[in-house]
C-alpha cells in the first residue's frame, strides 16, 4: 500500500509539473505569437513528452497517459497546436519504444499512429459538446484510457495494462487534471492582466490610439516593412493658440474630436485594415498607410482635409485644419525611421507654406 501511494505521488507530481511547464510556456509565448514558427513549440514539447514516457515507465513498468499533454494543450492553449501534438506524441512514442527494444514492427508503429488519430478524434468530438471545460477534458482523458487499453491488447509486449497500473494512472490523472485546470485559470487571469497593462502602455491615454512607444515597436516588425506603403505625419494647425486661449480642457476636447474624425474618414476611404493611426506628440499624429486602391495619395488627404474643415465645436469659433507630410518607404530603402524623418521634414514644408495643406513625396 505504501509503495502504491508513493508511485501515485511521484506520477501525479510529475504530471502537474509537466502541465504547469507547457501551459506557462505556450500561454506566454505561442499564444502571443512571439515564436517565429512551430519549430520552437516542437522543441518545447519533445523533452516534456519524453519525460512523461520515462516516468510512467519507471513508476508503472509501462507507458501510460502518453496523449495527456496533447489533450491539455488542445483545450487550454490552441486546438491547432494540440492537434499537432497528438501526432508528434505518436512519433515520440514510436522512437521511445524503438529505443527500449529493437523488435518494434511496422504494424505496431502504425497502430501507435492509429491510437493517436483515435484519441485526437475523440478529443475533438468532446470539444464540440456544450458542457463544462473540465467535463470535456475528463471525457477526452477517458477516451485516451480506452485507446491505451486497446494498445495494450494489440501490442502486449509494450502496453499491457495491469490493475495496479490502471489505479496509479487513473488516480494520478484525476489529481493532476484538477490541479492543472485551476492552474490554467490562474495563468489565464495573469495573461489577461499583463495584456491589460500592455494595452495601457501602448495606448495614448487621451485619444486611445497607439502611442509613440507602440509606433517604434511596429517599426521593428518585418511585416510592417513589407506591407507599409507610406508614413504620414499630421499636425493640428494652431493647436497651441487653442490651448492657450481656451484652456487645457478645451484643447484636449479639440484633440479628441480631431483624432476621431481623422480615424473615421480614413476608415471610409481606406478601409479598416489599410492604415494605423498613432498619437505622435502634443498635436501630431502618425498614419501608416498600406494601400490607397483606386485613389491617389493626394486625393486621400484632400478629402481628409475637407472633412476636418467641416468639423465644428461650440467652444471654438475657428474651423479645424491640419498640415501634413507624406513619405514613401520605397524612397528610403524601406527604412521606417528614415521615412518618418522624411515625412517630418515634409510636414514642416507644409507649415512654412501657410498650413492647411499636405506635402507628398514623388514616388
Amino acid at each position: 500500500m505504501g509503495s502504491l501511494i508513493i508511485d501515485i505521488s511521484v506520477l501525479t507530481t510529475m504530471l502537474i509539473g509537466l502541465g504547469i511547464a507547457i501551459l506557462t510556456i505556450l500561454n506566454f509565448y505561442e499564444k502571443r505569437e512571439l515564436f517565429g514558427g512551430h519549430a520552437e513549440t516542437i522543441i518545447v514539447f519533445l523533452p516534456l513528452i519524453y519525460s512523461l514516457l520515462s516516468v510512467s515507465m519507471l513508476v508503472i513498468g509501462n507507458i501510460y497517459l502518453y496523449f495527456l499533454l496533447a489533450i491539455w494543450v488542445y483545450f487550454y492553449v490552441s486546438r491547432h497546436v494540440g492537434a499537432g501534438y497528438f501526432f508528434l506524441s505518436a512519433l515520440v512514442i514510436i522512437s521511445y519504444l524503438r529505443i527500449l527494444k529493437t523488435s518494434l514492427t511496422i504494424n505496431q508503429a502504425a497502430f501507435v499512429v492509429v491510437c493517436a488519430m483515435l484519441t485526437y478524434v475523440g478529443t475533438a468530438l468532446m470539444a464540440r459538446l456544450k458542457v463544462s471545460l473540465l467535463f470535456q477534458i475528463s471525457g477526452a482523458a477517458f477516451l485516451m484510457l480506452c485507446v491505451e487499453h486497446l494498445f495494450g491488447t494489440f501490442v502486449p509486449t509494450y502496453g499491457v495494462h495491469t490493475l495496479r497500473g490502471s489505479v496509479i494512472s487513473v488516480t494520478a490523472l484525476v489529481m493532476a487534471s484538477i490541479a492543472t485546470h485551476y492552474f490554467n485559470r490562474y495563468i489565464t487571469q495573469r495573461v489577461a492582466e499583463i495584456d491589460a497593462i500592455t494595452l495601457r502602455a501602448n495606448k495614448d491615454e487621451l485619444t486611445q490610439f497607439y502611442n509613440l512607444y507602440y509606433l517604434y515597436k511596429d517599426f521593428g516588425s518585418q511585416q510592417f516593412n513589407e506591407e507599409t506603403l507610406a508614413i504620414a505625419i499630421l499636425d493640428l494647425d494652431y493647436f497651441k493658440k487653442v490651448n492657450d486661449q481656451y484652456g487645457h480642457n478645451i484643447g484636449n476636447q479639440t484633440l479628441i474630436t480631431f483624432s476621431k474624425h481623422i480615424h473615421q474618414n480614413l476608415i471610409e476611404q481606406l478601409g479598416t485594415n489599410n492604415f494605423e493611426l498613432y498619437r505622435y506628440g502634443g498635436e501630431e499624429f502618425v498614419v501608416t498607410i498600406k494601400a490607397v486602391a483606386g485613389k491617389t495619395m493626394k486625393e486621400v488627404f484632400d478629402q481628409l482635409q475637407d472633412t476636418i474643415q467641416c468639423v465644428t465645436m461650440e467652444q471654438l469659433p475657428e474651423r479645424m485644419s491640419f498640415s501634413a507630410g507624406v513619405a514613401y518607404l520605397k524612397n528610403h530603402a524601406f527604412d521606417p525611421m528614415t521615412t518618418l524623418e522624411a515625412a517630418d521634414q515634409l510636414l514642416y514644408q507644409s507649415k512654412h507654406a501657410g498650413r492647411k495643406q499636405t506635402t507628398i513625396e514623388f514616388l
